[in-house]
């Protein structure tokens, strides 16, 4: 168990999914414990919708599993499906792939903002801000039907940075279950 006031949100939690949660919470309590890294400050892996209903239910303490996480693990990313491709505008034309957006079989890099990390955080909420409260299915896999947009994520160092010093980020951008899965065979 872990006081959930001592966990670090690397991704923000969705409002509808959050509000079934606490429902759900309130009668059965947290049975499925969250998977957090072994750093000081442990990050939610998995399981930030979880530890924030505890959280608003008062609850102090969340059930958790560590994993570890090495520095120079690169964070995979989900691949949001689309009926109609959103417009990304605006960002860089060179450096960090923050993701590829593909429509009508044409696949473009989409770049970040800048060379810094506040650019690169910058860049992944603008290109989540573009389709937002738009329909999306989450796959693991490019779609040869729809238009998608394939998320890419720097090394976990980065992630942790990021996420620790300038704030969460987007939900549904990072995909840690792979992870989870290789280091917690029984999870």
């Amino acid at each position: 168990m872990l006081p959930v006031d001592s966990l670090v949100w690397h991704e923000v939690c969705e409002s509808a999914r959050l509000q079934k949660l606490v429902a759900d919470i309130r009668v059965d309590r947290v049975r499925v414990p969250v998977h957090v890294t072994s750093d000081a400050c442990p990050v939610i892996l998995d399981g930030a919708h979880r530890s924030r209903a505890t959280d608003l239910l008062g609850e102090a303490l969340v059930p958790a599993h560590v994993v570890p996480v090495p520095c120079d693990f690169l964070v995979p990313g989900w691949v949001h499906a689309f009926d109609v491709p959103p417009l990304i505008a605006g960002l860089g034309s060179e450096g960090f792939v923050v993701g590829f957006l593909t429509s009508g079989g044409v696949r473009r890099p989409v770049y970040a903002l800048g060379t810094s990390l506040s650019a690169l955080f910058d860049s992944y909420w603008t290109v989540a801000n573009s389709y937002a409260g738009r329909p999306y299915a989450r796959l693991d896999f490019v779609p040869e039907d729809r238009a998608s947009f394939e998320w890419r994520l720097p090394s976990w160092r980065v992630v942790r940075e990021m996420t620790t010093t300038l704030g969460p980020l987007p939900a549904g951008v990072t995909r840690f279950g792979p992870l989870i899965a290789a280091r917690c065979p029984s999870c």
